[in-house]
């Protein structure tokens, strides 16, 4: 495979310089850079066919100086790689928009950015007809006769002159209703992260292939696509319509040699409860990255056991300061602490603030407190498109974010997450952290995952649902209601409880809140625990 430039010579290339060297070490390279249900992209075919679009978007809908935004339309095709690598060396900000996005919102999404194009990188095309009046249309084909145009050195990446500040991704927060919040990351932002990988994966040379899990409208797939560009490696797409069936995913991820998994924690629930998603089965996964939620100790417990020896890092971060700021290789050690599992050191380059009274715990060995975290440093982007509001707020000065999250930094430089500010609200005057109690749901021996919301009644908090994943009847849930309640005081104990119903992921690949208590009203195991210890089934 070809060599990168050695990055810490006394040399410093710029970002676009940067950019360029991994770019260019695509050319020529035979090995498969995407296998997909379909087949695979060659590197060399995915610089070729990238250099191609670039060259014909500039020469057609895109030409002139201005450098307008594209979205870019498909869910784990080949075609999106083509398109990325297009749109990133062109100086055109990226903005991935998923086929099953409602056209409503893809207009709403390509007015807020001003967006000058759509890329159809997907065999869905029915987005063409309901957007053309307000963006020019281009089909990826899947052979190379879509561009029109022989490669050639002509179509080498030509220097765009980008700006380090130049916007390099957009991504949209998910949702139907208000108007979408487009998150602005910079290409320094972008060279930042990548460098960052180097350091969390120093082990990544070795490995043979890389999971292709996370939607590409999810910053949490930088982790895999760029670990694989870094170093030349396959990536295993992985369409979220066949998720259940995990066995033939697991068939192809064995087939592939996938070396380092990235997921959700939702995601490999999933796999887990297919007792072939092992070692033995998937020798060379070796390597489990997490993001985007609260990993739980019952997984990481779940993986040491069926994946002897393997490493499991834990990670935090918000979109808005590109993908994760921290990062730790959880133990046995954190799985027998009485704490949580630590979302790791804050990553090079950045740093982490939480205002709260006291910055280590107290001598019996509390908690420190927790307080709001404040992210500084190369990580942090250039924020909201258009939301004067919420750019004052979330970003009160250039490279400072206000995440909304409660969290707390250990004596040990750990740090802690614990919530989210906004789901702290009052029951019956006793103020009540919704995340908190989550969190202990979550910790209860057979829950696989919890949601905790508050019951109202003629529109007043009274008191508290508990929808949990795992359990699969009234009995399990009366016994987690009262081993529960010999931790916790009797009001914040959830009064209902909800199990055994379906529930499907977001385009996150997280639980999504409203659809898991829409999916409970179907739930087929109900209690209702009366605060005293002894309660009822629920509708007896």
């Amino acid at each position: 495979m070809t060599a990168l430039p050695n990055r810490h010579e006394t040399f410093q290339p710029t970002v676009e310089e940067r950019l360029h060297a991994i770019f260019e070490s695509f050319a020529g390279e035979t090995a498969a850079s995407c296998r997909y249900a379909g087949g695979e992209l060659s590197y060399a075919e995915l610089y070729r066919r990238a250099a191609n679009l670039r060259h014909d978007l500039a020469s057609g809908p895109l030409a002139g100086p201005e450098r307008p935004p594209v979205l870019i339309w498909g869910h784990k095709d080949h075609r999106y790689m083509i398109a990325y690598w297009a749109c990133l060396t062109g100086g055109w900000a990226l903005v991935p928009v998923e086929p099953e996005t409602p056209v409503e919102r893809v207009r709403q999404i390509a007015s807020a950015c001003g967006a000058g194009a759509l890329l159809i990188a997907d065999t869905d095309t029915r987005i063409e007809a309901q957007i053309a009046d307000l963006v020019s249309v281009v089909h990826i084909g899947c052979e190379d006769d879509c561009t029109g145009l022989a490669f050639d050195t002509a179509c080498r990446a030509p220097n765009a002159g980008i700006n380090p500040h130049d916007v390099a991704y957009i991504m949209f927060s998910s949702g139907t209703l208000g108007q979408p919040k487009g998150i602005q990351v910079s290409y320094a932002n972008l060279i930042d992260f990548i460098d960052w990988l180097d350091v969390l994966l120093p082990e990544a040379a070795m490995w043979q292939g890389v999971s292709g899990n996370i939607r590409y409208c999810f910053d949490v797939s930088l982790f895999e696509i760029w670990t694989a560009w870094l170093h030349l490696l396959p990536v295993t797409a992985l369409d979220h319509a066949d998720l259940a069936n995990s066995s033939g995913l697991i068939q192809r991820v064995a087939a592939d040699r996938v070396s380092l998994w990235v997921s959700t924690p939702s995601i490999i629930r999933l796999f887990l409860k297919n007792p072939r998603f092992t070692g033995e089965a998937l020798p060379d996964c070796r390597t489990f990255l997490f993001c985007g939620e609260p990993l739980t100790k019952m997984i990481v417990r779940q993986l040491f056991e069926r994946f002897p020896g393997c490493r499991v890092v834990n990670t935090y971060g918000p979109t808005e300061c590109t993908v994760a700021v921290t990062g730790v290789d959880i133990t046995e050690a954190h799985l027998t602490d009485t704490h949580e599992l630590p979302i790791g050191y804050a990553r090079p380059g950045t740093v982490l603030e939480h205002f709260a009274q006291a910055e280590a715990g107290a001598e019996d060995g509390s908690e420190p407190l927790a307080g709001e975290i404040y992210i500084r440093g190369l990580s942090v982007g250039n924020g909201y498109i258009n939301l004067p509001e919420k750019q004052a707020t979330a970003f009160p000065k250039p490279g400072l974010y206000r995440t909304g999250d409660w969290g707390y930094r250990a004596k040990d430089g750990l740090w802690y997450f614990k919530g989210r500010i906004d789901r702290e609200t009052k029951i019956q005057g006793v103020r009540v952290d919704l995340d908190d109690v989550e969190k202990h749901v979550r910790s209860l021996e057979g829950v696989d995952d919890a949601v905790v919301s508050v019951y109202s009644l003629d529109g007043q908090p009274r008191a508290l649902n508990a929808f949990v994943l795992g359990p699969r009847g009234a009995a399990d849930l009366r016994a987690l209601a009262e081993r529960l309640a010999t931790e916790l005081p009797s009001y914040l104990v959830p009064r209902f409880w909800y199990a055994n119903f379906e529930v499907k992921l977001n385009n996150n690949s997280k639980l999504d809140r409203k659809e898991v208590i829409t999916a409970a009203g179907k739930a087929r195991a109900r209690y209702v625990h009366s605060g005293l210890g002894v309660g009822v089934p629920h509708g007896h």
